[in-house]
């Protein structure tokens, strides 16, 4: 889940507890203050209808009750020591809750109170009860209905549910804020870093309206990646400059033994005339690779082409490696496909298969295959070198095809300073096509090379 919708959640969790917590306190606390209001105004009605009934009896009680303001909920009876009804008057909203039918047993003396609170399952109101004794022996009983107690907790619910969503709002803000001035920047950053690994190298973090830190660490990023930019292109323009210049001193060396072992009787001066002339041939031959991948990589590498059959290409190749193949006990075989003619540049082509081939009979062990297959597609092909090796580690199908780069498969036995495939790659480009491996089912990677007709 993105962090965005994460801290929305964690927010609106926090908030909505906070709301929850606080309309559960205050709901209580002023319940309790409301019904401890109630008590202390049925006391004080008790005594002052006590008062009244005292002076003037149940006509003056009869009197002042009705023109009191709160009439509708609150209720007066009085009734004598049997419990038989003297006087009595109930709002409707009262008439549910059951009243006690004989006086409490607390009221012995005159002037003795007591006080209940009568509820009832099916009611969602409660009945606030208070009782005294009058001087004649009486009981005179005031109810209080919570209906408006209700009404205030209510409105006081209201209110504070108002106040929550108006914090939950406000809450919001700091989201707002992290997804524009901070997960923007972030996403921004994490698609120009997709493209860090292109060849050109050119490609830089970007922070539009970021927070000073993530710009301060955008410079800093930046910075680096212009000093190894700079860097690379100083190498592989040394690299460049000496492979041109190592081509004519190689050729004049290679000369000179050509002369040497051609002119010399002795059998030793000859044998090492032939190894040094082996390594020479090496050495021109890294040089000519080093400036084939260059040209390629810069689109200007010269292709000859001709009408070239893939199989018999193909079918030359695999002859050729045949005896590589038996030696180190490996089964190479070429499945046929579909007759194809590409204009491709024979020699070039031939090249990087043969480096794809190299590298399946290098990294396959004794014992399993190798298989060279082709397939049409449109008007060009996809020639596949598979083998039953230990496959690519996913994170490094992109790597292995630049300069300089070899695999974690790759060890100290296995030969080579990871400009084969570079070259493959190279070469497929010049011809305007593209190359790549994918992981086989059944174990090994399997290395294409598509080309369009040309």
């Amino acid at each position: 889940m993105p962090s965005q919708w994460r801290l929305t959640l964690l927010l609106a969790l926090i908030i909505g507890s906070s709301i929850a917590l606080t309309l559960f306190f205050a709901r209580a606390a002023v319940s309790s203050d409301l019904r401890r209001a109630d008590r202390e105004i049925i006391m004080d009605d008790l005594v002052e209808y006590a008062a009244i009934y005292q002076h003037n009896g149940v006509a003056g009680v009869n009197e002042v009750f009705p023109a009191g303001q709160h009439a509708d909920s609150n209720a007066l009876r009085i009734t004598d020591d049997s419990g038989a009804l003297v006087y009595e008057m109930i709002p409707e909203v009262m008439r549910h809750h059951p009243w006690p039918n004989m006086p409490p047993a607390e009221l012995k003396t005159k002037g003795d109170t007591w006080q209940s609170e009568i509820t009832l399952p099916s009611e969602p109101h409660w009945l606030s009860l208070g009782a005294i004794r009058l001087h004649d022996g009486r009981t005179l009983w005031f109810g209080r209905s919570s209906v408006d107690a209700e009404r205030y907790l209510t409105n006081i619910k209201h209110h504070l549910w108002l106040a929550g969503i108006t914090a939950a709002l406000v809450a919001l803000l700091p989201v707002l804020w992290y997804s524009h001035d901070v997960l923007n920047p972030i996403k921004a950053f994490t698609a120009s870093a997709k493209s860090l690994h292109l060849p050109e190298g050119e490609v830089r973090l970007i922070a539009p309206r970021a927070i000073p830190e993530l710009k301060t660490l955008a410079s800093v990023i930046n910075a680096g990646l212009d000093k190894i930019l700079s860097l690379t292109r100083e190498l592989q323009s040394t690299n460049d400059q000496l492979a041109h210049e190592l081509r004519t001193p190689l050729a004049r060396i290679r000369g000179n033994l050509e002369s040497l072992h051609d002119h010399t009787d002795k059998p030793e001066a000859r044998e090492s005339a032939a190894r040094s002339l082996e390594e020479i041939d090496r050495a021109t031959q890294l040089v000519q690779t080093i400036l084939t991948v260059r040209a390629g990589d810069h689109g200007a590498l010269r292709l000859h082409r001709q009408a070239t059959p893939i199989h018999d290409l193909l079918h030359t190749l695999v002859e050729l490696f045949t005896p590589a193949a038996e030696d180190r006990r490996l089964s190479l075989t070429l499945e046929h496909g579909l007759d194809l003619m590409l204009n491709v540049d024979r020699e070039l082509l031939t090249q990087a298969v043969a480096n794809l081939l190299d590298n399946a009979l290098a990294y396959t062990p004794a014992g399993r295959s190798v298989t060279v297959r082709w397939q049409a597609e449109g008007t060009g092909a996809v020639i596949y070198v598979d083998d039953t090796g230990p496959g690519v580690h996913p994170e490094e199908m992109e790597m292995i095809w630049e300069r300089y780069n070899r695999g974690s498969a790759s060890g100290a036995r296995h030969a080579g300073i990871g400009l084969g495939l570079s070259l493959v790659r190279a070469i497929a480009t010049a011809h305007g096509g593209t190359v790549g491996v994918n992981n086989r089912d059944t174990g090994g990677a399997s290395f294409w090379i598509r080309l369009p007709q040309g």
